[in-house]
C-alpha cells in the first residue's frame, strides 16, 4: 500500500513539474478569452515556435485544468502568417457583458470583442484548442 501511495506521489510531482517548466513569456503567442457576465468559455492558451502548446481552461471550457500538447509545424507558420497580418494598433470600446479576445504577439497587445478583425486566425486556433 505504501509502495502505491510513492508512486502515486511520484507521478503527480513529475506532471506538476512539467508544467512548471513552461516559461510562458517564452511563447511567441498569447490567446485567451476572459469572462463575461454570462456563460463564455475563459481560457488561458500559449503557443510555442516548436509547435508546443500550453492550454488551461478555467471554465464553461470542454476541458478544465492544465494541458500540454504540440501542433505540427505547418499550423503554426499559417499561425505566424495569420498574425503579421493582424494590425495590433486598433483600439476598440469594450463593454462587461461581452468575452474578450486577447491575443498578445511581439509584445503587442489586442482585446477585442467583435473577431471579425481576426476571424481566419481565432479559426486557426479554435481547430487546435482542446
Amino acid at each position: 500500500m505504501r509502495y502505491i501511495f510513492l508512486m502515486l506521489m511520484a507521478i503527480t510531482l513529475v506532471k506538476c513539474s512539467s508544467s512548471k517548466n513552461i516559461k510562458k513569456e517564452e511563447a511567441f503567442l498569447y490567446y485567451g478569452k476572459t469572462q463575461c457576465l454570462g456563460k463564455c468559455p475563459v481560457f488561458d492558451m500559449y503557443l510555442f515556435k516548436d509547435g508546443k502548446v500550453f492550454y488551461e481552461g478555467f471554465k464553461n471550457v470542454s476541458k478544465l485544468g492544465v494541458y500540454e500538447f504540440s501542433i505540427k509545424t505547418e499550423d503554426v507558420e499559417k499561425i505566424k502568417k495569420e498574425l503579421e497580418e493582424i494590425d495590433f494598433t486598433t483600439k476598440e470600446k469594450l463593454t462587461r457583458d461581452f468575452p474578450n479576445t486577447v491575443l498578445k504577439f511581439k509584445g503587442k497587445r489586442l482585446a477585442i470583442q467583435k473577431n471579425d478583425k481576426v476571424k481566419r486566425l481565432i479559426f486557426l486556433l479554435e481547430k487546435i484548442k482542446i
